[in-house]
């Protein structure tokens, strides 16, 4: 008999455990339930195999002393022998990916995984970042770390924890890079879905299963970590750290155990970028007359809409906490209470050159066209008030968010019944208070741009100033200081009582499982700002004199970018911490205050078309058969049904404004009506699915699948608030709309699977997702219900802007794996593993609501965040003291952002890709020292706009990442 155990490292138990015999000590009624290969055991065979698995587990505890003074020794794990001759293998990453592959194989669903010991011994700080080395799955990356996540080219992913709805505020799923991988267990996602299953997410379900106690050996388990991460971009450092406590013992009334896992994070980043804005027909913001003024040839010259060069810098801390309580009464009965606690703190400022470049202020001239109509330079000349539009832009912001899970579940089966009951209550809170201030330039009525300069790495936007030195704090005026504040507060309550009846070991129906779930969720978001202007440059206080009175101090601003300008503004946290000084010094010295109240600490008057309050409950219930039958081979799967019934209420206000200041900007002390409004809503959807699971042989099998699910609107999206621009934009309105369905998708998925040996895995699959009411925003002309017609449209439509259903959809595509290790060849080479995969989807399409004219736009129907081709690859060298993994991520071009308006400038990312590097050194049983690498190669995220290539869009750079780091066990 050959013993695998496990050597962990810094997120798994940190021990060593013996995986078979922990399975069935951790579940002991999976031994009672049949497997989707295998029916189910007799009685008998069920109690010998309990005790077979106690016998083994005892029997390895016995041997964990030998085998953890091997392992610190350097023993060859291929040739230590144990009590009684036996071979043992001690495995680290192995064990992993192996526990992934099992997983896949033995699940009735499409699903792939990472374990925590594979995610502990990769430079993954985050689940984004260990998400992005699975099959079919693409991150994007926000302020030098893992951020958001798209399955097979969809992005609208549901999360959950341990198998339960987790959500955070003003959301229906959590950001999960606020998931720090010090608490993971694993991650699982999954492509399909299961009637048993939580509805909601069309593109999939990332389920994040934290640590429980009896995962863990008996006794006390300590464990702890802490590295620190280097970056090349402004010189960053980020430290990590990481402790978990747990007790597995007996007592007269069963096996229990208690846990504590806790994590603190804080990520200091610097970004640089260079980017231009929504190219328009110039004059199409405005309906201006500045097409007019050019020559006959150049009037429909595309031009951006502005330029920013822009620095992104802060810190993000997130302390984290996972606490558990497990009791196994007896093999029949447990019980788990458990919760946990995601914090965010974050400092982050913003600091941009910000220029408006199609305006209807201003004269263009010195015009230089593109083959394609658009403009590569152009000199702008704006001799009003304020001179050219726009120029140095600094926001700071506060962000405070708590998310809070609570859990209890009861498990009890008997040889032929399983019922669970499990309850659950989180509630989040999330607070946003930022300050802003723009400034003009004494001299700055000339600009010169260009679109596409050598300046600038990979191409993008580079502007001078020929009348002004911008070099010089003294030539800075203040133009506007704004400052706005917004809270969103959520619960959700959810209870769900499940049950299996096992009703054949050889029948057609294996078992059946059925149950119910009721949620209900509340949610509430507040709202305001305001804004104080100097509208004339010539009389408006100079930035130094602001400064020299409020106490506030003057910073400069230069990117990390070969050529790129220096800039002055106020700093941005100095501005923070005097505001008040601020705003004794804007009601003193004359700055036109917009009708808000200046003398409050914050704003006070709540706007009432972003604030809103919304009731949702939802009552599922759903079966599920489980069936199993040898005709020429053996198949099996399931066949299931899930009823959701949705409703709710939305409150929030409709208003008009109907003065406006001289940019334009209501006027909120002069004419503002607010009337409050309400919606209902009341729908049904029914979920089908089945699988079937064909086995060729013991080691191939063929999983087909057909699933249909829904994704609900965000919250926001349904607000009723209706905001009316009447007064200066020809009857403009901007909406929420509590009338939108959820996107509906039908899911068909077929994956060939062969595996074997510890972890061998080669697989080939398609899929087809076909989705319809995909929500976006846009604009259209349309009546209002509870308006009267526009008195300035000839058909008395109003323009209004709001996000609405759309489609079809259609993505399709291939996606392929394979995982080995060596272990066939001889010496050192054996420690050698592989672990590749690749996506490719030659269908990805969205029917948008464009007019018939643009049917030929180039790009018009791609489906956005999804790439053709995309893929990892992987080599690995494990060994028990030592093991190393180098790893390349690619993922070719993909629309970043639809244009609703003009979908020919939709802006598209180019091509990206990584190589990241990892080395782990074990000199003791209880200790790990690791060095990671990330970006090797220093690529960047560059950007243009879709159908016309010669106008980029610019560039984000990218930093490269050093991490050194330590892990104990005891």
């Amino acid at each position: 008999m050959k013993v695998v155990l496990t050597l962990t490292c810094c997120m798994s138990a940190l021990s060593v455990t013996c995986p078979v015999a922990a399975a069935a000590a951790i579940a002991p009624s999976a031994v009672a339930q049949d497997s989707a290969s295998a029916a189910p055991l007799s009685k008998a065979e069920r109690i010998a195999a309990r005790r077979k698995a106690r016998a083994e587990r005892e029997a390895a505890r016995r041997r964990g002393k030998a085998v953890q003074q091997a392992v610190a020794a350097g023993a060859d794990s291929a040739t230590y022998k144990g009590e009684g001759g036996n071979d043992i293998v001690v495995v680290g990453l192995r064990a992993s990916l192996k526990s992934a592959r099992d997983r896949k194989r033995n699940s009735k669903q499409i699903v792939d995984s990472v374990d925590a010991e594979d995610a502990g011994k990769l430079p993954d700080n985050n689940v984004p970042e260990a998400l992005a080395r699975v099959t079919g799955v693409q991150i994007d990356r926000s302020h030098g770390e893992g951020s958001g996540v798209t399955i097979r080219g969809l992005s609208d992913v549901q999360t959950t924890i341990n198998g339960n709805e987790a959500t955070s505020a003003g959301s229906r799923s959590l950001n999960l890079a606020d998931i720090p991988a010090e608490l993971l267990k694993s991650v699982q996602v999954y492509k399909t879905r299961s009637a048993d299953q939580v509805e909601g997410g069309i593109a999939g379900t990332v389920n994040v299963e934290l640590r429980r106690p009896l995962d863990l050996k008996k006794g006390l388990t300590v464990a702890g970590s802490f590295r620190e991460t280097f970056s090349d971009l402004g010189n960053t450092k980020s430290p990590y750290a990481s402790v978990l406590l747990a007790e597995r013992f007996d007592t007269p009334i069963g096996e229990m155990g208690v846990l504590v896992n806790g994590s603190y994070t804080k990520n200091n980043y610097f970004e640089n970028y260079v980017v231009s804005e929504s190219p328009q027909q110039i004059g199409f913001f405005t309906g201006s007359q500045s097409n007019a003024r050019l020559p006959v040839a150049l009037q429909n010259t595309i031009i951006p809409y502005a330029i920013n060069y822009g620095v992104e810098s802060g810190s993000i801390k997130r302390p984290s906490l996972n606490a558990s309580w497990q009791w196994r009464a007896n093999e029949h009965l447990d019980f788990v209470l458990e919760g946990s606690y995601l914090g965010v703190r974050s400092d982050d400022e913003r600091n941009n050159l910000r220029i408006q470049t199609n305006s209807d202020q201003g004269a263009y001239s010195n015009l230089v066209v593109n083959p394609d109509g658009t403009i590569r330079s152009v000199t702008i000349t704006n001799n009003g008030a304020e001179g050219v539009q726009g120029g140095p832009l600094n926001i700071y912001q506060n962000t405070t968010s708590d998310t809070y899970n609570a859990n209890f579940e009861t498990h009890w089966h008997s040889d032929k019944v399983q019922i669970n009951f499990g309850t659950q209550y989180n509630w989040s809170d999330y607070s946003q208070y930022y300050v802003q201030s723009q400034y003009r330039l004494t001299g700055g009525n000339v600009i010169n741009v260009d679109f596409n300069s050598p300046n600038v790495p990979g191409g993008g936007p580079f502007v001078t100033y020929p009348n002004t030195d911008i070099g010089n704090p003294a030539n800075y005026k203040l133009y506007q200081i704004h400052d706005q504040r917004g809270t969103n507060n959520d619960t959700l309550f959810a209870t769900n009582l499940d049950f299996t009846v096992q009703t054949s070991a050889t029948g057609l129906l294996r078992s059946v499982q059925f149950g119910t779930r009721f949620t209900k969720h509340t949610i509430s978001r507040d709202y305001g700002y305001r804004d104080a202007f100097y509208f004339t440059t010539a009389t408006a206080p100079t930035m130094n004199a602001v400064g020299a009175a409020t106490g506030i101090g003057v910073a400069s601003t230069t990117p990390d970018i070969a050529g790129a300008p220096t800039w002055y503004h106020l700093g941005g946290a100095s501005l923070f911490d005097n505001f008040a000084a601020m705003r004794n010094y804007l009601i003193g010295h004359g700055a036109d205050l917009t009708g808000r109240d200046w003398t409050l600490s914050e704003p006070a008057t709540t706007d009432p078309g972003e604030s809103f309050k919304e009731h949702e409950r939802t009552f599922a219930g759903y079966g599920a058969l489980n069936y199993g039958f040898k005709a020429a081979i053996p198949v099996d799967g399931t066949i299931g049904l899930r009823y959701v019934n949705t409703w709710g209420t939305a409150v929030s206000s409709r208003y008009a404004w109907n003065a406006f200041l001289p940019n334009g900007t209501p006027d909120y002390g002069k004419g503002v009506a607010y009337i409050p409004t309400g919606s209902k809503v009341n729908y049904v959807d029914l979920l089908p699915s089945a699988t079937a699971i064909l086995h060729f042989a013991p080691k191939v099998q063929l999983r087909l699948s057909y699933t249909h699910n829904v994704s609900r609107p965000q919250f926001y999206d349904m607000r009723s608030a209706v905001n009316i621009l009447d007064a200066s934009t020809s009857g403009r309105v901007y909406a929420g709309n509590p009338d939108l369905k959820p996107t509906q998708e039908n899911n068909y998925d077929a994956s060939l699977e062969y595996y074997w040996g510890k972890g061998g895995l080669v697989s080939l699959g398609t899929f087809l997702k076909n989705q319809t009411g995909f929500i976006y925003y846009t604009e259209m002309r349309e009546a209002v219900v509870g308006l009267a017609p526009n008195p300035k449209a000839a058909d008395g439509l109003y323009i209004v802007g709001k996000p609405r259903n759309a489609g079809p959809g259609k993505i399709f595509g291939l996606e392929g794996q394979v995982n080995t290790f060596f272990d066939f060849l001889p010496g050192f080479a054996k420690h050698f593993g592989i672990n590749a995969n690749f996506t490719y989807i030659p269908t990805a399409s969205l029917q948008l609501a464009y007019a018939d004219t643009n049917l030929d736009t180039q790009g018009l129907y791609d489906a956005p965040y999804t790439s053709k081709y995309s893929g990892n690859v992987a080599l690995i060298y494990d060994t028990p003291v030592f093991s190393a993994r180098i790893a390349y991520n690619y993922r070719s071009k993909y629309k970043t952002a639809i244009d609703y308006v003009n979908p020919g400038y939709s802006v598209y990312t180019k091509q990206t890709s990584r190589l990241d590097a990892a080395v782990n050194y074990t000199p003791l049983k209880f200790v790990t020292f690791s060095v990671e690498a990330t970006n090797l190669l220093h690529d960047n995220a560059d950007s243009y706009f879709g159908a016309y290539d010669a106008l980029p869009v610019g560039v984000r750079v990218q930093a490269r990442t050093i991490q050194a780091s330590a892990r104990f066990r005891f």
